[in-house]
This record gives C-alpha cells, sequence and structure tokens, in this order.
C-alpha cells in the first residue's frame, strides 16, 4: 500500500485489523483476538513505524516520497560498506568523475546495475558537498511489453524524475533483415538516442552502470575475436557528441551488485531480450571462462582487473 504519511491510515481496515489516529498516536487494533498496538506519531521514524507494521499485521507500506535522511538509510542497506561505496567512491575519485555543477545522465535500463548505480549517485549527492544534477533516462522500444511504473516509482521515491524516450527499435533491429547478432547495433542505437537527449537538455556527463565484471569480459572479448587490446574505460570523452562518459561502477564486482540488488528489493525491469542467454553470444562465453577460472583461483577477476588498470587511464 502506498501512502505519504502514517496519519493516511486513519480509519483503514485490513483483515482483522483497524487503524485510527487519536491525539499523537497510531492505534491497531486486532478485532479478533481484541488486542491493541499503540505507535507515537513521530515523522522522523516512520519507515521504522512501517516496518513494525509489516511485521506485526503483513501490511506493506511504501511512502510515495523519501526525504534525504530516509533516502541514505534505504540505498545503504548493511553489510556493502567495503564492497560498493568505498569502491564506487575510489573510482570516482581515482579518476575524477563528479564535479560541481555537472548534470549527469544515468542510463535508466531497468536492470541490477543502472539502479545499483541510480542508488550510488543519489547517495554520493547526499552526503558529499559536490553540486551536481541528476537525470535518469529509460530507453523503451514500443514493442516491449515489460511496463515502467515501478522503475518511475522507485526514481520518484529518490525525488528524482524519469525520463522515458520510446523508441522502434525493434521494427530496425528485428524486422524482415533479422541480424544473428544484434546487441552492438543495439547498444549502438541506444547510445545514440542518449546522447541526443543529453544536447537536448544540456547535459554534460553520462553514467553508464558497467562493473567490474564488464571491464574484464570486454577486454578479454577484444583481445580474443578482434585482436586489439581495447578497454572500457572508467571515464572517457567522447569527441564525436562533446560529452563525457563515467562508470562509477568499474572498481564493484557483478555478484556483490546481485546482493545488493536482492537485499534492497530493487524494483528490476524483466528483459525481454532473447540474445542475453543466447549460445551464440561470446560474452556469456566468457563469463562462463572466468566463472570456471574462478573455482581455481578466487582472486583472478582482480588480478586480470589489475593487469589492465595502465590501460584504463586516458
Amino acid at each position: 500500500m502506498k501512502i505519504e504519511k502514517i496519519e493516511d491510515l486513519d480509519g483503514l481496515r485490513f483483515e482483522n485489523y483497524r487503524f485510527e489516529i487519536i491525539e499523537d498516536q497510531l492505534i491497531i487494533k486486532n478485532i479478533g483476538e481484541k488486542y491493541e498496538i499503540k505507535f507515537p506519531l513521530n515523522e522522523k521514524r516512520r519507515t521504522k513505524i512501517a516496518k513494525s507494521i509489516e511485521k506485526l499485521t503483513g501490511l506493506k507500506l511504501e511512502f510515495s516520497k523519501l526525504d534525504g535522511r530516509e533516502i541514505i538509510s534505504h540505498i545503504e542497506s548493511k553489510g556493502f560498506n567495503k564492497s560498493i561505496w568505498s569502491l564506487a567512491g575510489k573510482a570516482m575519485y581515482d579518476y575524477n568523475m563528479i564535479e560541481d555543477g555537472d548534470k549527469i545522465a544515468i542510463g535508466i535500463s531497468g536492470g541490477k546495475d543502472s539502479l545499483a548505480l541510480l542508488n550510488i549517485l543519489v547517495r554520493v549527492k547526499l552526503i558529499t558537498r559536490v553540486n551536481f544534477e541528476i537525470i535518469p533516462i529509460h530507453i523503451h522500444p514500443k514493442q516491449k511489453s515489460a511496463k515502467t511504473n515501478e522503475i518511475e516509482n522507485y526514481c520518484k521515491l529518490l525525488g528524482l524524475e524519469l525520463i522515458i524516450e520510446e523508441t522502434n527499435l525493434e521494427d530496425i533491429l528485428f524486422g524482415e533483415d533479422k541480424m544473428k547478432n544484434p546487441c552492438f547495433m543495439c547498444g549502438r542505437m541506444r547510445r545514440g538516442i542518449l546522447y541526443r537527449l543529453m544536447k537536448e537538455k544540456n547535459i554534460n556527463k553520462l553514467a553508464l552502470g558497467h562493473h567490474k565484471d564488464d571491464i574484464i569480459e570486454t577486454f578479454l572479448l577484444n583481445t580474443f575475436y578482434q585482436g586489439n587490446l581495447r578497454v572500457m574505460k572508467p571515464r572517457y570523452m567522447s569527441k564525436e557528441h562533446g560529452l563525457e562518459v563515467i562508470r562509477p561502477m568499474a572498481y564493484i564486482e557483478e555478484n556483490t551488485i546481485i546482493k545488493y540488488a536482492k537485499r534492497t528489493k530493487l524494483p528490476i525491469l524483466k528483459s525481454e531480450c532473447e540474445y542475453e542467454t543466447s549460445k551464440d553470444s561470446k560474452r556469456l562465453e566468457v563469463k562462463e571462462m572466468i566463472k570456471d577460472l574462478s573455482k581455481k583461483s578466487e582472486d583472478i577477476r582482480s588480478v586480470i582487473f589489475n593487469s589492465i588498470k595502465p590501460l584504463l587511464k586516458d
């Protein structure tokens, strides 16, 4: 149930429970078992009250918008200080990713990576003195059935407005001349749309949700199948478009992001792309190879990443 404040529960009936606001207290009465629970109304503790209500009654409450303190509490969760927040901060510092006056677009696919990145940048904005703007953008093919409501509402919860750009990418990529592996072209076209929107809205930086595993896999793909040493840089200037691209999650491993997404229950938009699990995917092939190597050497990702670090600098 979505509410703006605890007082919105006054008069609510949920299963055997009745909710009443009397003076400065929330009173929850269990009609069947004839007992009541009282909570003092406290705006600063409303998220804790909501969690207590869910445990006691089963009624799940969601606030339509959180304040800064509540947002940080929601975003940070527990156990990710070293594996996410410290590493993201180090990457942003090492590559000087965010500066005063920046307008930063985030490409929100609706997957775990882009939503985790959104949380990282919102947290940085709230806990530092750096004055920058966050603009989340979602490129949505018209033909897809997946709804964007949940990620729109999630952005609003964090105090942001999601820009949704509908496209006809499906017709272009999967029309009569269907490509065997259209992933590269799909990514390129999505990026082109993002660049256009950024220029229209005078946005100077694009933040992408690529993580440590993406950087390693891309390097190995280029080495094995393209015969070059090109890398996915944490920060670079797109000279063609006059815009900067940053990857604040460059030091964070994918397994950590998966755990974080589950813990914080990120509203992940289910992918309908058949190519993500295609047997022809070279990226999945490389991913499996790294997974197998990590069984023998747990630090294999860090070993590979450290070996290509000199290539990541401009």
